[in-house]
């Protein structure tokens, strides 16, 4: 009997695209008005409006934040996923709902794009290494062949993932009908059997345990190379200060504590929401507003990072100072009223 109550269970088209809830779904769209222009600005002032000195490195910015843009549309319009706490269920509520893409694939893309996030992260680490140090020492040669090592982890994944997609997708259905079945009487919805949803697996699944084993791996060495990049760079221009101008220190500096700033952005911002996440597989986390928060807090990573970069890259945050005000000329206000600089007195003060 039970058996034919589970073949039974099956849900509808329509409660399998249901909307996700507000405020959060409102959130997630929305905040796109104010994103949208950031990123904008930033790829304009990167691609028509960088100094010379940054020409090299504006490429590898410009990577990173149109990776950025890529992570915030897929994860809050593409993918928008729901909770069920305290079940361990996401269900994807956005535009690929439409083509009934399945949960496991979803996540999967989206670990693909976490993982680009930090590789993107890491190569400007390396460029800012490479350019500040150019002698061939031995932490050199160390965080090079870490470099490597990461390089090989970030390869495996995805083709772990969706090399197992076969063995994968019959098994995510078992287990969600093994949940649906064991909490039907708690009160469980049945779009946990959509094929949208994407269900954690036990914890010894022969997937998903060397999955989180890679991740895992992959998070050590990038929380490795980053703070020993940062302090062989630092200790270097310290170094350099006693040969070079203020003002060349002064700018590589500037750069180095602009990108860690980002670095950290990225690490608390999706480093949080993933321990959350983790903590809500292995115990209970049964409130489903702290798992959007979370969300949420996924998805603008990438805003947040490149409103970093503006703010502590002062040839870009006075190129984009300059778009902006050119754009909205009748927010400039008399030098004498405010202190503000005149659109004028901006551009011939970054040229």
């Amino acid at each position: 009997m039970t058996a034919s109550n589970s073949v039974m269970a099956i849900p509808t088209e329509l409660e399998c695209l249901t909307d996700a809830p507000n405020p959060y779904r409102a959130v997630m769209h929305f905040t796109h008005f104010l994103t949208i222009p950031l990123y904008m600005l930033a790829i304009y002032a990167l691609v028509h409006k960088c100094p010379r000195i940054l020409r090299e490195y504006r490429n590898y910015l410009l990577w990173h934040t149109i990776g950025n843009i890529l992570f915030e549309i897929y994860i809050s319009i593409f993918m928008l996923p729901v909770t069920y706490l305290p079940y361990p269920v996401f269900r994807g509520s956005g535009v690929l709902k439409y083509f009934n893409v399945s949960g496991l694939i979803q996540f999967y893309l989206l670990v693909v794009i976490m993982i680009h996030t930090g590789l993107s992260i890491l190569e400007m680490f390396k460029y800012r290494f490479n350019a500040a140090i150019s002698n061939d020492t031995l932490s050199k040669k160390i965080l090079h062949k870490i470099a490597i090592f990461f390089w090989v982890i970030v390869i495996i994944i995805p083709m772990f993932c969706f090399a197992t997609l076969p063995r994968c997708h019959p098994k995510q259905e078992h287990y969600k009908q093994v949940l649906y079945d064991e909490n039907k009487n708690n009160g469980i919805s049945i779009q946990v059997l959509c094929n949208t949803v994407v269900t954690a697996p036990p914890l010894l699944d022969p997937v998903f345990t060397p999955l989180m084993i890679l991740m895992t791996i992959a998070m050590l060495t990038a929380g490795t190379i980053i703070p020993q990049t940062f302090l062989s760079i630092w200790t270097k221009l310290e170094e350099l200060s006693r040969h070079l101008s203020k003002r060349t220190i002064q700018l590589q500096k500037m750069l180095l504590i602009s990108l860690f700033i980002q670095a950290v952005i990225h690490g608390v911002m999706l480093g949080a929401p993933l321990i959350g996440f983790v903590y809500a597989i292995v115990f209970v986390l049964p409130d489903d507003n702290i798992a959007y928060v979370l969300l949420v807090l996924v998805s603008f990573h990438g805003s947040m990072s490149t409103f970093a970069m503006i703010g502590f890259t002062k040839p870009i945050r006075l190129r984009v100072f300059s778009l902006f005000f050119s754009c909205f000329p009748f927010l400039i206000k008399p030098k004498s009223s405010i202190g503000m600089m005149t659109v004028t007195e901006i551009v011939s003060f970054v040229n």
